[in-house]
């Protein structure tokens, strides 16, 4: 499947609209034709590198343009518009290479802000780019820690925590059930050295032993990945933890698969979600793994933002796929922007990059996924509250990933709460790994 295309719609009435603006300017005073445009770039995922479509990129592209054409049809910029034009928008496909690149080609042109730089690594680049040229650059789903300096990166900022905030939980929801040996395979990029900092910390703080370690650069060959998986099965490890982007992510589940190794007596834990349109092998090998994602409160406006996600795709969405949490991830982080134009122009000042970066790092507002605000002197979301689910394997379409949730983590707090009576483990049985 395709992203769906933006239709550029009202071009006729707005045409229309200029003419009479223009025919009338010499009798209608100068201030009641002072509404602005405000040009955002995009840096989205909607294709892998290796081509795949990426569900989840699709669907954060278009929570942003859901968000961009409810505020302007609101009365929250009194008449302004924010605006992302399909010429300012770029599928740089989750990879740092050519990311910088592709940045400065929109840091160029009169834009206000870049939104998107959902991927931690090329966000890395992405936000050096943003300070050589003093535009704010705002994402929807980077987490890597190295992120959250402000020193290092001042014209980033995020709507979601650090990824250490949650990766530390997939190591207590194993403590908890007695795992005491994990084989651990992460990802050599930003994102996968932080989080292999967190897992070794909590692994240390709740006594677990790291038998096998593997890092490996991302995209790495799914041949050498079943290697190192065999060496674990050989190793009779039978608890595997990965944090690394979903298409390595999904090439170790599918060494699972090949191997046999999701059966009773195993469990797996891993950062990323996996999609609906991944691999049969790939969803079989992950069956009963844990994976954290950001907890969205039940509310009208999440229902609205479901009804207008399924109708700008055409299908129907799965609310509990990691695909529309990136959607209304991104549906908050466009928020953020208007937000910051909104209280610019209540205090009289200009709209411009200095005072949007400002104003960024200023935010509150209640959004799709909960409160937003950032942690003072950082980069990252405040008490962003989180969710663990569990993969049930296929729904009945078989078509369809189950995810169910089976725990929650709370935001002020930190302590997780499981229902073990929701798990499901590898092999398709309800009984906990005997250990």
């Amino acid at each position: 499947m395709k992203p769906i295309e933006v239709a550029n719609k009202g071009r006729t009435f707005g045409a229309f609209v200029a003419k009479w603006l223009l025919a009338s300017c010499f009798i209608l005073p100068i201030s009641n034709v002072s509404a602005e445009i405000f040009d955002l770039g995009g840096m989205y995922t909607y294709h892998y590198h290796d081509g795949r479509y990426a569900d989840w990129g699709d669907y954060a592209l278009q929570g942003a343009h859901i968000a961009i054409e409810e505020v302007n049809a609101s009365a929250m910029l009194a008449g302004d518009q924010i605006r992302l034009k399909r010429e300012n928008t770029i599928d740089y496909h989750c990879w740092p290479e050519s990311a910088a690149a592709m940045a400065e080609t929109l840091m160029q042109k009169d834009i206000l802000v870049m939104t998107g730089v959902d991927c931690s690594g090329p966000a890395v680049e992405i936000a050096k780019v943003a300070a050589k040229y003093k535009v704010p650059a705002i994402s929807n789903g980077a987490n890597a820690s190295m992120l959250t300096s402000v020193e290092d990166f001042p014209w980033f900022v995020r709507v979601v925590t650090p990824s250490e905030e949650y990766e530390g939980y997939l190591i207590d929801v194993a403590a908890h059930f007695g795992v005491t040996e994990i084989a651990y395979f992460y990802t050599t990029d930003p994102w996968g050295l932080g989080a292999r900092r967190v897992i070794h910390e909590y692994a240390e703080r709740r006594g677990i032993q790291i038998g096998k370690e593997y890092g490996f650069p991302r995209d790495t060959d799914y041949e050498t990945l079943e290697k190192y998986m065999t060496e674990v099965r050989d190793a009779g490890i039978r608890h595997v933890v990965i944090t690394g982007p979903t298409p390595d992510t999904v090439s170790v589940f599918r060494a699972l698969y090949a191997l046999d190794m999701n059966k009773p007596g195993n469990s797996f834990y891993a950062a990323e979600m996996i999609s609906a349109d991944e691999s049969a092998d790939a969803v079989n090998g992950s069956l009963g793994y844990f994976a954290p994602m950001t907890m969205i409160p039940a509310s009208e406006k999440q229902r609205v933002f479901l009804q207008s996600l399924e109708m700008r795709l055409g299908q129907e969405v799965d609310p509990n796929s990691k695909a529309f949490f990136y959607g209304a991830l991104s549906y908050d982080h466009i928020l953020a922007v208007a937000h910051a134009i909104k209280s610019i122009k209540d205090d009289g000042k200009s709209v411009n990059r200095d005072n949007m970066m400002t104003y960024l790092r200023e935010m509150d507002f209640d959004g799709m996924t909960g409160r937003v605000s950032l942690v003072p002197g950082t980069n990252d979301r405040a008490n962003m509250p989180l969710q663990i689910f569990n993969s049930h394997g296929y729904k009945a379409d078989q078509k369809t990933v189950n995810f169910v949730r089976v725990g929650t983590v709370n935001p002020e707090s930190g302590e997780l709460v499981l229902d073990e009576s929701a798990i499901l483990w590898p092999g398709g049985t309800r009984t906990a790994p005997g250990l």
